[in-house]
């Protein structure tokens, strides 16, 4: 095919129209007589040796943009810009303007232009596609909200990419961004930083959801709290767009930075202001005021969240709790016997009965019988240490303390707590001192009887000549304990150290286990005892296996199939009775149809007779009357 012009020049395209190039006196639009140059080009690169240029490398644009309203217009706009993503402003007459002298195209050798197409918009002009030659620049109209792709091909030595070399997105919003109000963010935190207001690093969504505060009335920065705005697409707002911002709380006191506005003296404070950035709070309790403080911010006039905190008062209760009410003869701590240590807990409450802290100094104890035990050593440790000794549980605390109790001898007690600030008296409770020397073992499980592998508990109960000997480890075994039959599954207890039971405050405990496989009438769980004062009480129960299960089901199925076979001959020997006694009514039925059939032929043997007669007599009346009118 031969054209007029195979190749259009710059000055030529420059005088042709957006919508329509004439080749040959046919009209066709841009995009085609384009691409039909672009063709004609390639095919004449081709002969001569020289491929078609390929897309561009990623990450840069074919455009210069300018008229474009980000916050860093200034850093991507301009000579030798290349950016893929715009921001305008919806509007009639506001558009984006789309240069072709992008520095990275620039640089290819050959570059003479971009050809274009749209989607989602079009050119001030009204068109969807079109070409621009390296110094020309393209408007792309903004008039509504949403989102405009241009997608972009290179022209280089005469031919455009077969595919899109780049693609820019202008994203159309209804105002500048950061300027209108949408929406707050309210996050709070409990203060680790007595201080410090207001401080960034302790606000985030982790220590809102975990918002949990309790502090003495009087306390001052108990709790942080930020405030900030932001537009529909969540860009934060500039300076001078902020809503007034207003906090209240009923029980304490509010600093602010970041806005302006008054601050009450009273427990009812109220703070208002318009912000001039980013709004911080910090809350303050005040001396002699306990009870719940309730924090309320609201933005531009809606209550954005609220808070709630503690302030707690003077202690008005004293409690004191025997977390091991059984202890060893010992001074805490004893060998091998957590019980003794942290035996005892005090806790202190105001009078809204919130938990305060006790003034460990003003503790004092008064022991019932002063020859059976004492109060020892004291523990605040924050959660180091856990009460009743263990190492798990319920851990001490800022407002709990654990106290030792030291055994004397055995026998039992009472204790009581006091305050003296404030003349408080505890609640009084009984503790046992333990000679702690095991003389019984006793082995129980939790079922008399288990099916082949079921699971099962085994619980050890330690005890002294009086009652259960208190937590701790006792060798009481010679060895682990053992079963008479192997057990499925489960550990028992004795083996580490070899012959020791760990036991909790209440003297037990417990191990689990699978019961054996095979049938027992009598599985055996003992040992053997370390000392002949030690007295071991073994556990036994029976286990029903699968096999004996299965036979007796089978033995059970031959039952009822010879019950049913029985019945069977029962059912039969009755139908036979039943067709002997339908015979005879049979036969007796025929004898007498017999006798009825007889009867019946011999009446009409008699009918017939007295027919014939009738005829006879008929005849003779016949002949009579004849003879009569004769």
């Amino acid at each position: 095919m031969t054209y007029e012009r195979a190749l259009l020049g710059q000055a030529e395209r420059e005088k042709c129209s957006q919508s329509t190039i004439f080749l040959k006196g046919k009209s066709m639009s841009t995009k085609t007589a384009f691409k039909r140059v672009a063709l004609v080009a390639a095919a004449a690169l081709a002969i001569g040796g020289i491929s078609a240029v390929s897309a561009q490398a990623t990450g840069a644009s074919d455009w210069q943009i300018s008229n474009y309203l980000a916050t860093n217009a200034s850093a991507v706009t301009g000579s030798g810009s290349n950016v893929e993503t715009a921001t305008q402003i919806a509007g009639a007459a506001n558009y984006v303007t789309l240069g072709a002298a992008a520095a990275n195209a620039q640089a290819i050798t050959g570059y003479s232009g971009v050809y274009f197409t749209i989607t989602g918009g079009t050119t001030t002009t009204a068109t969807t596609s079109g070409t621009v030659l390296a110094t020309g620049t393209v408007n792309i109209a903004t008039p509504a909200v949403g989102t405009i792709t241009v997608s972009s091909y290179i022209i280089v030595n005469g031919a455009a990419a077969t595919t899109a070399t780049s693609t820019t997105t202008i994203t159309v919003v209804a105002s500048i961004p950061g300027t209108v109000y949408s929406s707050a963010t309210v996050l709070g935190s409990a203060s680790t930083l007595v201080g410090l207001v207001g401080t960034s690093a302790t606000i985030n969504a982790a220590s809102d959801a975990n918002f949990a505060v309790t502090a003495p009335a009087g306390a001052s920065n108990v709790a942080n709290f930020s405030v900030t705005q932001a537009d529909a697409n969540a860009v934060p707002l500039s300076s001078g767009n902020y809503k007034v911002v207003t906090a209240s709380v009923t029980n304490g006191l509010l600093l602010a930075t970041g806005a302006t506005g008054s601050i009450a003296t009273t427990p009812t404070t109220y703070l208002s202001g318009t912000p001039t950035g980013a709004v911080n709070f910090s809350l303050s309790g005040i001396a002699g005021l306990a009870g719940t403080s309730t924090v309320t911010i609201s933005v531009n006039g809606v209550v954005i969240k609220t808070y709630s905190a503690i302030f707690t008062g003077a202690a008005v209760k004293i409690v004191l709790t025997a977390v091991n009410p059984v202890v060893a003869v010992g001074t805490a701590p004893v060998a091998n016997i957590t019980a003794n240590t942290n035996a005892l807990e005090v806790q202190e409450f105001d009078i809204n009965n919130n938990a305060i802290s006790a003034n460990l100094g003003t503790i004092s104890f008064t022991v019932g019988t002063t020859t059976v035990a004492s109060v020892g050593a004291s523990n605040i440790a924050g959660g180091s240490n856990y009460l009743g000794g263990g190492t798990s549980g319920t851990a001490t605390s800022a407002t709990a303390i654990g106290y030792s109790v030291n055994g004397l001898a055995a026998g039992t007690t009472t204790i009581t707590a006091a305050d003296s600030t404030g003349t408080l008296a505890s609640n009084s409770v009984s503790v046992r001192v333990s000679s702690a020397t095991p003389t019984s073992v006793v082995f129980t499980t939790d079922a008399a009887s288990y099916s082949s592998g079921q699971a099962g508990t085994l619980t050890t109960t330690i005890s002294d000549a009086v009652g259960t000997v208190p937590a701790g480890a006792y060798v009481v075994l010679t060895d682990q304990a053992v079963a008479s039959y192997a057990l499925t599954v489960g550990t028992l207890p004795g083996l580490l150290p070899l012959g020791s039971i760990t036991v909790n405050d209440a003297g037990v405990a417990t191990t689990s286990f699978n019961a054996p496989i095979s049938d027992a009438a009598a599985v055996t769980i003992s040992g053997t005892a370390a000392a002949t004062t030690i007295t071991v009480t073994p556990a036994t129960f029976s286990v029903s296996s699968g096999a004996s299960d299965a036979a007796n089901a089978a033995t059970d199925a031959a039952n009822e199939a010879t019950d049913a076979a029985n019945a069977a001959t029962d059912a039969a020997n009755a139908a036979a009775d039943s067709a002997d006694a339908a015979t005879q009514a049979a036969q007796d039925a025929g004898a007498k149809a017999d006798a009825a059939l007889a009867a019946v032929t011999a009446l009409s043997q008699q009918v017939t007779s007295v027919l014939a007669k009738v005829a006879g007599l008929a005849a003779l009346l016949a002949r009579i009357v004849k003879k009569v009118k004769a």
